[in-house]
């Protein structure tokens, strides 16, 4: 059992997990204007990069429990792995949701979701970069919650949206299910980034 991870390898595993993250919103990104040919594709491409983040977060927990002293926390380590891991994986899950509900043209709220937990992913992969400096990352923390809360206020429009029976009423019914569908799973990437951020914020207090 190695006393401390070789340099800073474990500050590098984590930031390349990270990196998924904002692969996986970009790819969301991409499947609002595509066909669903294209979409099925985009849905295709997250789902590797699920196993890809899957891999990058098993390679960080291995590293973890194989040294004797840790830089932080092992526990909040293996925590802020699997919150990463699972960040991807509510990206994929609603790649899925768009491709399963063969919804059409998505609406502005929807969009404005995809555009918001895109920024979470972005906020995201920096900060975990600059891990070693934990205290410094508040703003991080407190503007992912604040987008979170935001992807929570447009997903409540759709759901209005869905008891008001459709935009022109009961024939678009369906096509207003299937939206809420996919920001039900827009919503639980948000929720999950936020999670994420917690972990992170639990680091910075115990090295206070």
């Amino acid at each position: 059992m190695r006393l401390l991870p070789r340099d800073s390898a474990l500050f590098d595993d984590v930031a390349a997990l990270a990196q998924h993250v904002v692969t996986g919103s970009d790819v969301l990104v991409r499947m609002l204007g595509a066909g669903a040919a294209d979409r099925s594709d985009l849905a295709d491409r997250l789902a590797a990069v699920e196993r890809l983040a899957d891999d990058a977060a098993r390679l960080v927990v291995r590293r973890v429990t194989s040294s004797f002293i840790t830089p932080f926390d092992r526990r909040d380590l293996v925590a802020l792995a699997h919150g990463l891991d699972d960040c991807v994986g509510a990206q994929a899950a609603a790649a899925h949701a768009v491709v399963a509900t063969r919804v059409g043209e998505l609406p502005a709220a929807v969009v404005e979701q995809v555009a918001l937990v895109q920024r979470q992913a972005e906020l995201t992969a920096p900060a975990l970069a600059r891990l070693r400096s934990v205290r410094d990352l508040v703003d991080y923390w407190v503007e992912v919650r604040r987008l979170e809360r935001e992807v929570g206020r447009v997903h409540r429009e759709v759901l209005a949206q869905v008891h008001r029976g459709g935009p022109r009423g009961a024939a678009d019914l369906l096509e207003v299910l299937a939206a809420k569908e996919v920001a039900d799973r827009l919503q639980a990437v948000a929720v999950a980034f936020a999670l994420l951020s917690r972990t992170v914020e639990t680091i910075a207090v115990q090295e206070a």
